[in-house]
């Protein structure tokens, strides 16, 4: 008697899958730098202004989905063109200043609050310009340079 998980197991694996040809086309096509519908996601090592900037994107973005609105609609109520507000919902952030943003944002009636966060024990290996001490693991000791 086969158990619940088998009987799963072998329905998804009666699956067929798409064929290879258009699964490779797919993705040729999304990789393809020039390709104009690509959210451009955050680095791992992304700084506060590159977050607050894309978070204000997303707000956007979500604001556009929660009301049901296209594309022209909100071009029009940010009066931007509608390729500049697509860069908006695409996370295009080194297009636009943050002021700009938070002002396309309170446009829209987005409230937006700007919150300080203190750093993490992950944060203190991070090295930043504008540090004075920065402390670096060496032979598994935290040291600091001057």
């Amino acid at each position: 008697m086969k158990s619940q998980r088998e009987k799963l197991n072998m329905k998804i694996s009666k699956k067929k899958s798409p064929p290879k040809k258009i699964v490779d086309s797919i993705r040729k096509e999304l990789t393809n730098p020039n390709f104009p519908y690509k959210n451009i996601g955050l680095r791992p090592d992304a700084t506060p202004l590159e977050k607050n900037k894309y978070g204000i994107c997303q707000k956007i973005l979500a604001y556009k989905q929660d009301n049901e609105l296209n594309t022209e609609e909100i071009a029009e109520n940010i009066q931007l063109t509608t390729p500049e507000t697509e860069d908006i919902f695409f996370a295009r952030i080194d297009k636009f200043t943050l002021d700009r943003l938070m002002d396309y944002a309170t446009r829209l009636g987005i409230i937006l609050q700007i919150k300080e966060e203190k750093p993490t024990s992950a944060d203190l290996g991070r090295t930043s310009r504008n540090d004075i001490h920065v402390l670096r693991k060496f032979n598994g000791r935290v040291r600091k340079h001057l």
